[in-house]
C-alpha cells in the first residue's frame, strides 16, 4: 500500500515538473503567465517558412515568466521561460511543405496569433537596380501583373534603409502575390519564384532586399570589408563623391536589409548586381566570394547562391578599367568557379545595349529558377539548362581550340553562319578578327594574320553580341585567355 502510494506521488511530481521545464511541452490546457508578449519580426502572418528545417522563435517578455508557443502542425504546446535579460526563444522543426496554412499562437498574459503561413520554398532576391527592377515596368510587365493571382506565392518587399550597425528587426509585411501586390516586387524575382511553383508544385516565399545604384560592399558586413586592405581600399575609391542618395557606405544596407532576416531559414538567394563595381572587376570576384560566405556564415548554412551576370550595354562612364563590362561580366562567371554551391545565369542575347536595364526580366528569371531546379531540387530534365561557360583553350600550331564547360549537347549559331566575335593574337598582343568553326563543344580559331597565336577571347566588347549558343538556346558568356589587363580601351 505505501508502495503504491509513494508511485502515486512521484508520478503527480513528475507532472508538475514536466508543465513547467523552459522550453518543455505544456500538458494541461490551463497555463496563466504575467509575462509580456513581445515577438521577434522573423516571425509574421502570411509568411511562407522554410520546410524541414529549424525556425527559432524568439522575442521579449517579463524576466522569470512563462511563455506558451503553439504551433497548428504540433500535437502540443511548448512553454518557455523568459530569461533574466528579459529575452526567451524556441526552436521549431518545420514540416514538409503544404498548400495548407498554419497557425503559430504566441501567449503571457495576452496572445499574439500569426496567421495564414505557409510552409515551402523561401528564396532571397538581392541586388541593385535590376534586381529591383519592378514587374510593372518589365516586358509584358501589365499582362503579367494582371494575371498574377497566386495567393500561394508570397512577397516580402524589405523597405530601403540604412543603419550604422546591424539591426535585428524590419518592419516590411509579407503579402499574398496578387496583381495589388506583384507589380511593385523584383521582376525577376516572380518569374523566378513563379517558375519554381510552377515546377515543384510547393509554396514559394520570396524577400526582396535589393537597391538600385549600389555597389557590393553595401550589401556586406562592414568589418568584413574593412578587414581587407585590398577590398577596403577599393570600397573608399567608390563611395567617394557619391552623391545620388543610395547607400554607399560598406555594410549601410546588410546592416538593415540583410542582417534582420538572418532567423528566417531560406533556400538559397539569386544575387544580380555589378553594375556598380565595373571600374574594378577583377575584384569583383574577391568581393563575391567574400559575401557570399559572410552571408552563409549568419544563416549557418552553405546555401546556393545564382548570379546574374550583368548585360552588355554601350560604354556611358569613363572607368578606371578598360573593356570594363566584358572584364565584369567574365569576372562574374569566373568567380562561381571558386566559390562551392553557385552557378552563372547570362543575359548577352537579353541585353538592350542602349539602355543599362533590359526589360525582358522573365528569361533571366527563368534561367535562374532552371539553375535551382537542376542544382538545389535536383530535377535532371534541367541539368541542360545551363549557359555555357570558358573550359580551357588549347594551342597547336596557329590554331587555337576552345572548349566550353555545360555544352554537352554541342554549339551552334543563331544563323547558321560561322560563330562571330572570336578573336587571337600574337605575342605582340594586338587582337584579330579569328576564322572560327564548331566542333562539338569546342570552338577551332585561326587567322591569317597570326601565325603563331597564344591568346583568344569572345565577345570582348561593350556593345558587340557573338551569335554562339548552346544546343538549348541559352548564350555562351563572354572570355579571355589572358591574364593582363588590356592596355587600351575599345573603340
Amino acid at each position: 500500500m505505501k508502495k503504491g502510494v509513494l508511485y502515486i506521488l512521484i508520478l503527480l511530481f513528475a507532472s508538475f515538473a514536466s508543465c513547467t521545464k523552459s522550453g518543455g511541452e505544456e500538458n494541461t490546457d490551463t497555463f496563466t503567465s504575467k509575462s509580456t508578449v513581445e515577438v521577434s519580426s522573423s516571425l509574421k502572418s502570411n509568411m511562407v517558412m522554410q520546410q524541414k528545417s529549424e525556425f527559432t522563435i524568439r522575442g521579449k517578455g517579463s524576466a522569470g515568466e512563462k511563455i506558451r508557443i503553439t504551433c497548428s502542425w504540433q500535437s502540443k504546446p511548448q512553454i518557455v521561460t523568459v530569461g533574466a535579460n528579459s529575452e526567451w526563444s524556441l526552436s521549431v522543426s518545420t514540416p514538409q511543405a503544404s498548400m495548407d496554412p498554419v497557425t503559430i499562437k504566441v501567449e503571457g498574459k495576452y496572445v499574439k496569433e500569426f496567421t495564414n503561413i505557409l510552409i515551402g520554398e523561401v528564396w532571397i532576391c538581392s541586388g541593385q537596380s535590376n534586381m529591383q527592377w519592378y514587374l510593372k515596368n518589365a516586358e509584358n510587365g501589365a499582362t503579367e501583373v494582371a494575371s498574377a493571382t497566386l495567393s500561394k506565392i508570397r512577397l516580402l518587399n524589405m523597405s530601403r534603409k540604412t543603419a550604422g550597425t546591424p539591426q535585428d528587426s524590419f518592419d516590411s509585411e509579407w503579402l499574398p502575390c496578387m496583381p495589388s501586390t506583384a507589380g511593385d516586387f523584383s521582376a525577376v524575382g516572380y518569374f523566378f519564384g513563379k517558375a519554381l511553383f510552377q515546377e515543384l508544385g510547393v509554396p514559394i516565399g520570396l524577400i526582396g532586399t535589393n537597391w538600385g545604384n549600389t555597389a557590393i560592399e553595401v550589401w556586406m558586413d562592414s568589418k568584413w570589408v574593412e578587414n581587407d586592405s585590398e577590398l577596403n581600399s577599393d570600397a573608399q575609391l567608390r563611395s567617394a563623391g557619391h552623391t545620388d542618395g543610395s547607400p554607399s557606405l560598406p555594410g549601410s544596407a546588410y546592416n538593415a536589409m540583410i542582417h534582420p532576416l538572418k532567423d528566417i531559414p531560406v533556400a538559397g538567394a539569386i544575387w544580380y548586381q555589378g553594375e556598380n563595381n565595373q571600374s574594378s572587376p577583377y575584384i569583383y570576384p574577391k568581393f563575391l566570394k567574400t559575401m557570399i560566405e559572410g552571408w552563409r556564415g549568419i544563416w549557418k548554412k552553405e546555401f546556393p547562391v545564382y548570379i546574374c551576370q550583368i548585360a552588355p550595354y554601350q560604354r556611358e562612364w569613363n572607368y578606371r578599367t578598360n573593356y570594363s563590362n566584358p572584364a565584369m561580366r567574365f569576372s562574374q562567371a569566373e568567380a562561381t568557379k571558386s566559390i562551392s554551391n553557385t552557378a552563372i545565369e547570362v543575359n548577352d542575347d537579353i541585353a538592350d545595349i542602349t539602355n543599362i536595364h533590359p526589360r525582358n526580366k522573365k528569361d533571366v528569371g527563368d534561367r535562374l529558377a532552371a539553375l535551382a531546379l537542376s542544382q538545389t531540387y535536383g530535377k535532371s530534365s534541367y541539368n541542360s539548362h545551363r549557359c555555357p561557360v570558358f573550359n580551357n583553350s588549347v594551342i597547336t600550331g596557329n590554331k587555337v581550340t576552345v572548349s566550353f564547360s555545360y555544352a554537352e549537347s554541342g554549339l551552334k549559331t543563331t544563323d547558321g553562319k560561322a560563330p562571330t566575335m572570336f578573336e587571337i593574337c600574337g605575342s605582340d598582343k594586338v587582337f584579330y578578327s579569328a576564322d572560327a568553326k564548331i566542333s562539338g563543344n569546342t570552338v577551332e580559331l585561326t587567322s591569317s594574320q597570326v601565325p603563331v597565336p597564344v591568346a583568344a577571347r569572345m565577345g570582348w566588347s561593350y556593345t558587340k553580341i557573338t551569335n554562339l549558343r548552346s544546343n538549348e538556346n541559352l548564350p555562351v558568356s563572354v572570355f579571355r585567355t589572358y591574364q593582363w589587363q588590356d592596355e587600351t580601351e575599345e573603340k
